[in-house]
């Protein structure tokens, strides 16, 4: 049961303009990535540029975004209502461990979002070195890729929480349960260095593609084989950005927990708002949603396959020159044509 002293800490957290500005602001960016994730879905599912593989995986992101943004606006939410209400005590405004819970579904989210640039990093090494046959089969691959996706969240939110229970007084629905610093960091350091080889991973892609299409040029490659490279070029250099930007949120998040264990002397408030000013996604998804929508905006001559078609032209150009020039050498019942000097 709490007792005055809890009473008094809640109403100090509930009255803090700091923590309701953090909160509002949260609960706007989140509104706004809604339309944005529902058209991004739809985008993705009747897109043509995209393997099946692929859009499993964006498919996958572009939803937990969706419900993740939900699941905060429900949770800050009702702590703003709560906050504006008119309340006598503090501890009529308490959260209760059951309203936590949905922390459950809000960190989950953010895991898969976190970690699909690198599943998508090992879809593109496949789809590059499969290049012959990737476009038509290998989609079981892509389940495959789900449930990888899915289990590795799964896993992280394990290390983030903690099962022993206890009677902890709750002010805020924090966003990690667990008190093991240790086991808190080991997803947080994970998605750190995965993302950072990741970066380098698509620039690699990006070479091979670049020596896989310029072979592919002076042997007899399929058709599939062919469009498979050029369309490993597209999407390795969108998914390039996404990486990039993926990284960039990371690292900001991974430095910014890591000096949250040095903060002292601080109110519990501005505490809880420097939380949730680190776990900044939805504007991570409008800064990222807002770059990809821009270089896919771009003219298809733009991604690289420039060479390529002027390659195809010249070559083609060379056929039908020499074809002429046989044609003018033989006559038109088979007999050699004198050329005269």
């Amino acid at each position: 049961m709490p007792n005055e002293t809890d009473c008094q800490e809640m109403a100090i957290v509930a009255t803090s303009s700091f923590l309701r500005a953090v909160l509002l602001i949260a609960v706007l960016l989140c509104i706004m990535c809604i339309p944005i994730s529902i058209y991004s879905l739809w985008r993705i599912y009747f897109s043509v540029k995209l393997h099946f593989n692929s859009k499993i995986v964006l498919f996958t992101n572009n939803t937990f975004v969706l419900i993740h943004c939900l699941a905060r606006i429900v949770l800050h939410g009702k702590d703003l209502l709560n906050y504006f209400d008119n309340w006598s005590s503090g501890c009529d405004i308490l959260p209760s461990r059951a309203r936590c819970h949905v922390r459950f579904i809000y960190r989950f989210g953010e895991y898969i979002i976190e970690i699909s640039p690198f599943i998508l990093l090992i879809e593109r090494f496949i789809a590059t070195f499969k290049a012959d046959s990737y476009e038509n089969r290998r989609k079981l691959y892509g389940i495959i890729f789900f449930i990888t996706h899915i289990s590795i969240a799964i896993m992280f939110l394990y290390f983030d929480t903690d099962f022993t229970g206890g009677a902890i007084m709750i002010f805020f629905c924090w966003t990690s349960t667990s008190a093991n610093r240790l086991s808190v960091n080991i997803p947080t350091f994970f998605i750190f260095f995965t993302q950072l080889a990741t970066i380098p991973g698509l620039l690699y892609l990006l070479r091979k593609n670049e020596e896989l299409r310029a072979s592919s040029l002076h042997k007899h490659s399929t058709l599939t084989e062919r469009y498979q490279i050029s369309e490993n070029l597209r999407t390795s250099t969108m998914f390039r950005i996404m990486s990039v930007v993926t990284w960039v949120y990371v690292a900001y998040k991974a430095i910014g927990s890591y000096m949250m264990y040095f903060i002292e002397s601080v109110l519990l408030p501005d505490l809880f708002a420097i939380t949730e000013v680190i776990h900044c996604l939805p504007l991570y998804y409008i800064i990222l949603a807002a770059l990809i929508t821009r270089v896919d905006r771009k003219p298809r001559s733009e991604f690289k396959v420039n060479n390529y078609e002027t390659h195809h032209f010249v070559e083609l150009h060379k056929f039908f020159d020499g074809a002429f020039e046989r044609k003018q050498q033989v006559g038109p019942m088979g007999q050699k044509n004198k050329i005269v000097p």
